[in-house]
C-alpha cells in the first residue's frame, strides 16, 4: 500500500514539472436561435371556467361527475419553426384524489369534489404532471394554434357539500 501511495506522488510530481509550458487555446461556442414559440393570447392570460350550477344530487357515488364544460388556450402568434407543445397544468391537489385540483375551502365552499381538467379528446389530464408523462400536441407553424380542454367536477367523498366551487390552476408551456 506504502508504495503505491508514493508511486502517485511521484508521477503528480513529474506532470506538475512538464506543466510549466503555457500555451494559448481557442474555444468556440456556437449555437442557434429558432422561432419555436408562441405568445400565449391576451384572451388566455387569466380567464375563469364556468363551472355553472349543478346540483349536488348528481354526486352519488365517489367518480360521480358534472358534464364536462370547453374551455382553450389561444396560441398567437407562433413562430415559423414552431412543432408541438406540452401543455401541463400545476396547482394545490385534491386531498382524496391527487390527480384532481383541490377546490378551495371556506365557510360558503362546496367539499367532496375537485376538479378534473381533460384534454381535447375528454381524456383525464393529471394536475402536476412531469414533463416527460405529458404528451406533444402538434402545432401548426406560422399561425395561431388553438388547444381545446375541458373542466369538470369530479365526486371525492361523500356525502357532497354544497357551496361556492373555485379553484386555481396554471398551466406550463413546453415547446419543440
Amino acid at each position: 500500500m506504502m508504495k503505491k501511495t508514493l508511486y502517485l506522488l511521484g508521477a503528480c510530481l513529474l506532470l506538475a514539472s512538464n506543466g510549466a509550458a503555457a500555451a494559448d487555446s481557442t474555444i468556440t461556442i456556437s449555437g442557434y436561435v429558432r422561432d419555436n414559440a408562441c405568445t400565449v393570447a391576451g384572451e388566455s392570460k387569466d380567464f375563469t371556467v364556468d363551472l355553472m350550477n349543478n346540483a349536488s344530487r348528481q354526486f352519488h357515488a365517489v367518480g360521480s361527475t358534472t358534464p364536462p364544460v370547453p374551455f382553450r388556450i389561444l396560441l398567437s402568434p407562433c413562430g415559423s419553426s414552431v412543432t408541438a407543445v406540452k401543455v401541463g397544468f400545476t396547482g394545490v391537489a385534491d386531498n382524496d384524489n391527487t390527480a384532481l385540483l383541490k377546490l378551495n375551502t371556506g365557510a360558503a365552499s362546496a367539499a367532496g369534489m375537485g376538479i378534473q381538467i381533460l384534454n381535447a379528446q375528454q381524456a383525464m389530464l393529471p394536475l402536476n404532471a412531469t414533463s416527460a408523462s405529458i404528451p406533444w400536441t402538434t402545432l401548426t407553424p406560422g399561425q395561431a394554434n388553438t388547444l381545446n380542454f375541458y373542466a369538470q367536477l369530479m365526486t371525492t367523498r361523500i356525502p357532497v357539500t354544497a357551496g361556492h366551487v373555485n379553484a386555481t390552476a396554471t398551466f406550463t408551456l413546453e415547446f419543440l
